[in-house]
């Protein structure tokens, strides 16, 4: 009975079980204040080189979309975004009945699936509700590869960021000031289908 009386009361062994418990939180918080940094400023990051490529496309018809693809690797720098999927889109606006639709009218890709000619492209943003209104968009993906792969929820993050922009020149189509992206075409007078 004396040892048991003994061994409860001993203070010998509490450093090392206070430590040995708040090791893992403290493992964590570092973890994470290395994490979410990275996270914010890579999306940040991407949000911009959207923003850049929906900008250098309204500007005119381009024979090569390389430069344009080169501007999300050096706003990303010193990040790689090498397997980054970007879509670039031109749409238009069409009234269908009684309701305004955007429509895909030409689409390059890299390292993701262009747009159908033709596919909706959702409500008309805004500013550009006309019938006949130009517009291109920016689209940019990456699956973010977390530093420690112990955390699951970062691991299997992907960014998605999409920019519209009006047309700021180009060449007229059809009445419009539009761009046509490589191996596109102009966007029509209307689309039959919705």
């Amino acid at each position: 009975m004396w040892r048991f009386e003994q061994f409860r009361q001993s203070q010998c062994g509490v450093s090392a079980v206070e430590f040995a418990l708040i090791t893992p939180l403290l493992f964590f918080l570092y973890m994470g204040s290395i994490e979410m940094p990275r996270v914010v400023t890579i999306g940040s990051h991407l949000a911009q080189s959207a923003e850049a490529m929906a900008v250098l496309i309204s500007r005119d018809d381009l024979s090569d979309l390389g430069p344009v693809y080169a501007v999300a690797q050096a706003i990303l720098s010193p990040y790689e975004v090498r397997g980054a999927g970007v879509v670039l889109t031109t749409g238009g606006v069409y009234q269908v009945g009684t309701a305004m639709v955007t429509k895909a009218c030409s689409s390059a890709q890299q390292n993701d699936q262009a747009r159908a000619v033709g596919s909706t492209l959702g409500p008309p943003p805004a500013g550009l509700e006309a019938n006949g209104d130009r517009f291109v968009m920016a689209e940019i993906k990456m699956r973010y590869n977390a530093i420690f792969p112990i955390l699951p929820t970062l691991n299997n993050w992907t960014f998605s960021y999409q920019k519209i922009w009006p047309i700021r020149g180009g060449k007229t189509y059809n009445g419009q000031p539009e761009v046509v992206l490589p191996g596109g075409k102009p966007c029509p007078l209307t689309f039959d289908k919705a």
